[in-house]
């Protein structure tokens, strides 16, 4: 008989892991996930604090940029393989920084099956209608072409990050307020749903569908946080055939509280093999 077990994920955008690489280190000691994506690490891939993660017990892949972007993939799991930016995909030349936003690795799980798991940043995508907007628009098209070419709805796939895109009005905390602003307007939503159609179902709206005020985001001014004023722009996407093998998700608020935190909390998830 094949013991299930229990394998917890994360997503975290950090806003830069020299500032917070303590923190990250103190969320792996108390949550023990077996997998955390990081977003936004700021710094130069040989720059990540490999060796304080390792010395835990987790292989670290990152892929980074100068003082900006930068996605990271800490694991419990040994990584079989890696895959870094929009690679295999005509016109990728167009997004140099992919590279610095997008990383996944290929992991074996004991008695289930093989497992791809993503971190992703998504761009913000400055003001609506600039050219950077539209930017972040051809990323999100790029993103699902990528999928498209280098895998099937019904492969096992984690796609977790800072998508930049609260998709719902229950995902921002007055979406008159938000109305046209970005990361809540109509054509970065339809983006993120085009995304799920490649085959990707929302992991907390699955679980949580009619939710309210389940923020990951807060803006450091206007305490924003002390008011749970904030929106929902970090997600943790997963394909059908792992979907029933989701047990729970939500947003552990309490780092976004510390002293000096990321503008962001991580989410989690739990599943059961």
């Amino acid at each position: 008989m094949v013991k299930s077990f229990k394998m917890l994920v994360a997503t975290w955008n950090v806003n830069s892991i020299k500032t917070r690489k303590d923190q990250v280190f103190e969320f792996l000691k108390e949550v023990s996930p077996d997998l955390l994506a990081l977003q936004e690490t700021k710094v130069k891939t040989e720059e990540f604090p490999y060796n304080l993660y390792q010395e835990i017990g987790y292989y670290v892949v990152h892929s980074g940029g100068k003082g900006r972007n930068g996605v990271a993939l800490l694991t419990k799991f040994v990584p079989q393989e890696i895959k870094q930016g929009f690679e295999g995909i005509e016109g990728a030349e167009s997004f140099p920084d992919a590279v610095e936003r997008l990383v996944g690795i290929k992991v074996e799980i004991s008695g289930f099956s093989t497992l791809w798991v993503f971190s992703v940043y998504v761009p913000n995508g400055g003001q609506p209608e600039s050219d950077y907007y539209y930017y972040k628009i051809s990323f999100f098209w790029r993103l699902k072409e990528f999928f498209e070419k280098n895998f099937s709805p019904q492969d096992h796939i984690i796609l977790m990050g800072d998508f930049n895109v609260a998709p719902e009005n229950q995902d921002v905390f007055d979406p008159v307020l938000f109305e046209g602003h970005i990361c809540f307007t109509e054509k970065e939503k339809k983006a993120f749903f085009e995304l799920l159609s490649f085959g990707f179902y929302d992991a907390l709206r699955f679980k949580h569908p009619e939710a309210k005020r389940v923020f990951t985001w807060w803006d450091y001014q206007f305490g924003a946080f002390k008011k749970d004023q904030g929106m929902r722009l970090d997600h943790i996407l997963i394909t059908q055939p792992i979907l029933e093998r989701l047990v729970e998700v939500y947003v552990e608020k309490k780092y976004r509280a510390k002293a000096k935190p990321s503008d962001h909390a991580p989410v989690i998830a739990k599943f059961l093999f």
